[in-house]
């Protein structure tokens, strides 16, 4: 590791500009050590450290194959365009790799065929028959049928009838496996040393071991390394859950209905429409209108003739689709796994929570430690678990990864001469009067000072409505909203106009890399912690106090501290940065729990008046606020 990352190391021949960090070199010996030693390592890395080669470098040494994860697609891009090549160079070799995505990225060539030969009958509206149309130059000529290629997002009913979707393929039973786009994508990842995949994908693959059933995602490998690590258990309890949906429903009847067109027989038709019919009266009489909402016996008790009802819809179109060919199995499966999870939904019981969504029901696992705990950890496969912010003990108990390693190093950045930490005195506390009418001024004052170049983090879609709109009308600056477009372009769009002003909620809280001038300042609405009427946070919390422990201080408060510390992150982005965060939540005075989110942000001056803002901001050097 000393040879890649020290001074005059092969890391230094390779990039220009590259620096030597200290903490980098520990991380990469780290996970060098926990490689050899099939030892689980959890490893905290501030911004600033480098941890993408970090782990790279080490697991192309190690001749073992790797499987690295990640829970967005921003960094799975940057993985693959710069710190693959960048890793490449410095061992002065090619380097075999392989983006590896779901199958519902991918197109079917299959359901392709069964489309165009019903005359594209299954398209559901004319504005999906149009796209269709748009779409044939492109369904001609993909060497990889990734609708990443794509220059727009088609129509999801539209997709859902074209792509290979893990509940539909028939794998090597499929006629048309010889020319599957999805299945060429996993003969390359079987080929290549380094897999890049994502955290869904992955847990897919557990899920599906775990559950005993056959055909797995990945290849065989020997080591996983999950950055952004922090979102994994959220990942975790999305893939050991399952879920009932109208479109779900719907998409197997239309499967059944093709089918059976294909094989020249006649769809049946009224076990169909039993199945919509009986759908609707279960997933739309618990139907929330909005948001999600957890699933009591009051609510089972409503739907609960019908839901009987459709469990025996569904197991009766399984027998009756069960021995009639591969494709008839696997619908017959789909049926059986859509009956399993209804009867979840509706099972209130103290290891689960369920809850209703716009279209859908759901159902998740309280506790995921001890499925990883079996499933994952104790495996043949070493884990790395890297993150900014990771809240190692925390972390490696939500997870069930107790007993691993674990390695903790700061930023390299100098945040006492980069950053400024204003905590203005006076506001109101959330949901007071006049909140958000005292905050947009607040924001107004400091983006005036600030010149715009500010990215305004809110916690939920209402304050980024209240709060977007209150600034945009005081000041002369360009203000982006968040679902004005889709993410990359406002942030391409945010670099390139340097005094604009972005507000924007949940997923900019994590993974926006914005170095230079266009980000000066970060402000802050309120302390994020997780919504406490949530159904999956609500039993969460249950479970600690059942347990006997303290709700608040267990699993509330730092989860919230974690997605801060995230949210700080989002300022510093190299050394020539420099920039004011802004948290505009009196708690952090007012509350006796406010020291312990202090203590965990990077030690930077903390000013509270905006004069203090301004003398920052006029002390500019060039190229950065």
């Amino acid at each position: 590791m000393e040879e890649l990352f020290g001074p005059g190391g092969r890391l230094e021949s390779a990039l220009p500009g590259f620096e030597v960090r200290d903490e980098q070199i520990a991380l990469a010996r780290a996970v060098a050590d926990a490689l050899d030693g099939g030892e689980h390592l959890l490893a905290e890395a501030g911004t600033g450290t480098g941890k993408s080669l970090a782990y790279l470098l080490p697991a192309l040494a190690s001749g073992r194959r790797v499987v690295v994860a990640t829970a967005t697609k921003a960094l799975q891009e940057q993985l693959l365009l710069n710190d693959v090549p960048a890793a490449a160079a410095a061992l002065g070799r090619d380097v075999s790799c392989a983006l590896l995505k779901g199958r519902e990225n991918y197109l079917c060539r299959r359901s392709l065929h069964g489309l165009e030969l019903l005359g594209g009958a299954l398209l559901r509206t004319e504005e999906d028959a149009a796209q269709f149309d748009e779409l044939r130059g492109w369904i001609e000529t993909t060497e990889t049928g990734d609708r990443a290629e794509l220059p727009f997002e088609p129509r999801p009913a539209l997709w859902a009838e074209l792509a290979v979707g893990g509940d539909r393929c028939l794998g090597r039973n499929c006629a048309f496996r010889g020319v599957c786009l999805s299945e060429a994508a996993r003969e390359r990842a079987a080929g290549a040393e380094l897999v890049i995949t994502n955290h869904a994908l992955y847990l897919a693959d557990v899920a599906m071991r775990a559950r005993g059933r056959d055909g797995s995602v990945l290849p065989e490998h020997d080591a996983v390394v999950f950055d952004e690590a922090h979102r994994l258990e959220d990942a975790a309890s999305a893939w050991f859950g399952g879920r009932v949906s109208l479109p779900g429903l719907r998409r197997l009847a239309r499967d059944v209905e093709r089918s059976a067109r294909e094989r020249g027989g006649s769809p049946p038709a009224s076990a169909l429409d039993r199945l919509d019919r009986l759908g609707e009266a279960v997933v739309g009489t618990l139907d929330p209108g909005r948001g999600r909402r957890r699933l009591g016996v009051a609510d089972v008790d409503r739907v609960l003739d019908d839901a009987v009802a459709l469990g025996a819809a569904l197991t009766r179109l399984a027998e009756g689709l069960a021995g009639s060919g591969e494709e008839g199995d696997t619908l017959a499966r789909r049926a059986l796994a859509a009956a399993d999870d209804l009867e979840a939904c509706l099972d209130v019981d103290a290891d689960l929570v369920s809850w209703a969504e716009p279209g859908a029901l759901a159902w998740a696992p309280v506790d995921v430690s001890q499925v990883l705990r079996e499933a994952l950890w104790e495996s043949d496969v070493t884990a790395v678990l890297v993150s900014a912010t990771l809240e190692a003990p925390f972390l490696s108990r939500r997870l069930g990864l107790e007993g691993a390693r674990e390695l903790v190093l700061d930023s390299p950045f100098d945040f006492r001469e980069q950053a400024l930490l204003y905590l203005p005195q006076g506001l109101p506390e959330p949901r007071t009067p006049a909140y958000f009418e005292r905050l947009a001024d607040e924001i107004v004052s400091l983006c005036e000072l600030s010149r715009g170049r500010a990215l305004v983090l809110t916690t939920s879609y209402a304050a980024l409505d209240e709060l977007g709109s209150r600034i945009a009308a005081h000041l002369p600056y360009p203000v982006l909203r968040q679902g004005d477009a889709p993410r990359e372009r406002l942030l391409e769009r945010f670099r390139a106009e340097i005094d604009s002003v972005l507000v924007a909620t949940q997923t900019f809280w994590q993974g926006v890399d914005v170095p230079g001038e266009s980000l000066s300042l970060l402000v802050i609405e309120k302390l994020p912690f997780a919504p406490p009427d949530d159904p999956l946070v609500q039993a969460r919390c249950e479970r600690v106090s059942a347990d006997g422990g303290d709700w608040f201080a267990e699993y509330a408060l730092p989860t919230a501290v974690l997605q801060l510390r995230q949210g700080f992150g989002r300022l510093i982005r190299s050394r020539a940065d420099r920039g004011v965060v802004a948290i505009l939540d009196s708690r952090l005075r007012t509350r006796a729990y406010g020291r312990r989110f202090l203590e965990a942000l990077p030690p930077c001056p903390v000013a509270a008046d905006l004069a203090d803002v301004a003398r920052f901001f006029s002390a500019d050097r060039p190229g950065r606020a």
